[in-house]
């Protein structure tokens, strides 16, 4: 496969891993949480039934208009969730980049399969934090199609990784050294302190510290 491991994947379907390991995680009402790429909220969704009746303050971050919107409807009588209409920035500005939605209603960095090409805005994980008087994130999950290589660079290289206790992340094949990048993000991320929670390679990984 282009963007995930067909052995890992069937695996993780097998271990029925979206309903275990990535949701396993002792949250309270004072916890935050942070979804890169909140898409239609299916993650939060089972993050809020796991610790109900104690929901997290949770933040999404949304970049595609139609899905942003599809959020805050959902979600507009949960006063402890906000959405942001924006992508992540893979260092400390922001910027405009292009962005393609699929056929199939996901977006991606890949120019594939393309319904429409949007033009989004990238805000920097510093500013998320900055913004919303944020010092340490219990659970952040990074699902950006692409972009985490760079963000987890420069959170690494930044040491902002250390406001984080757990970063789930899903590294996505295609997009050019992936497999040499992603080692050498586990590598750093040991280094700074971090174990490794789960790991099915390019579905589905979680660090904890």
């Amino acid at each position: 496969m282009r963007q995930q491991d067909r052995g890992s994947l069937n695996q993780w379907f097998a271990d029925n891993g979206d309903y275990t390991h990535n949701v396993n995680y002792e949250l309270n009402d004072e916890s935050i949480v942070i979804d890169l790429g909140g898409y239609h909220g299916l993650w939060i969704d089972e993050i809020l039934k796991k610790n109900n009746p104690h929901i997290p303050n949770i933040i999404l971050v949304e970049p595609v208009p139609e899905f942003y919107n599809h959020l805050v409807a959902k979600y507009k009588n949960y006063e402890k969730i906000k959405v942001i209409n924006a992508g992540v920035s893979t260092d400390n500005n922001e910027a405009t980049k292009t962005l393609y939605v699929s056929n199939d209603g996901s977006s991606t960095n890949f120019n594939e399969n393309v319904k429409s090409v949007i033009q989004i805005k990238t805000i920097p994980i510093d500013k998320i934090l900055l913004d919303n008087n944020i010092n340490q994130v219990d659970l952040l999950q990074i699902n950006i199609e692409g972009d985490e290589y760079g963000l987890m660079e420069y959170m690494i290289e930044s040491n902002i990784i250390n406001k984080f206790k757990n970063v789930q992340i899903q590294f996505h094949l295609g997009i050019g050294n992936d497999v040499e990048r992603r080692d050498n993000i586990q590598k750093n991320l040991i280094s700074k302190g971090f174990k490794n929670k789960f790991d099915y390679p390019f579905v589905w990984e979680s660090w904890e510290k």
